[in-house]
């Protein structure tokens, strides 16, 4: 599998996709979107001015597909789990945490739920993580 990234755009405070990644430049190039085909750009940023998220290959039952620091729902055993997607690597896997790296028994894995789904993302939705 070809990694796929997304980033966050500090600047814009919004998700936008990742072009390419220049480790040489040490810059990203993002797709800059209003809507319309023909305003349509590409920017540069540096990696100081955007925040990398991952996929983890996985889509969730609309068909969005999950990435690192996504906000997920996930029906499991009957009960709702409400968590962050990480990367774990002790056990080279995305999980979804109740919002810290500390795992213990606060997570869930991606791949075993009835049902999983996208609600939000920790940069623009961290109130939905919120007791």
């Amino acid at each position: 599998m070809i990694p796929k990234f997304r980033c966050f755009d500090k600047k814009y405070k919004k998700m936008i996709k990742v072009n390419e990644i220049n480790c040489e430049k040490i810059s990203v190039w993002i797709e800059s979107d209003s809507g319309v085909h023909e305003n349509r750009h590409t920017l540069t940023r540096g990696f100081d001015e955007v925040i990398l998220m991952q996929s983890t290959g996985l889509h969730d039952e609309h068909g969005i597909e999950i990435f690192k620091g996504d906000i997920v729902e996930i029906i499991y055993d009957g009960k709702l789990f409400t968590g962050v997607v990480v990367y774990d690597l002790e056990e080279a896997d995305f999980k979804a945490t109740n919002g810290n790296e500390d795992y213990g028994n606060n997570f869930q894995y991606l791949t075993v739920g009835e049902s999983i789904e996208v609600i939000g993302d920790i940069y623009q939705n961290s109130e939905l993580l919120e007791v």
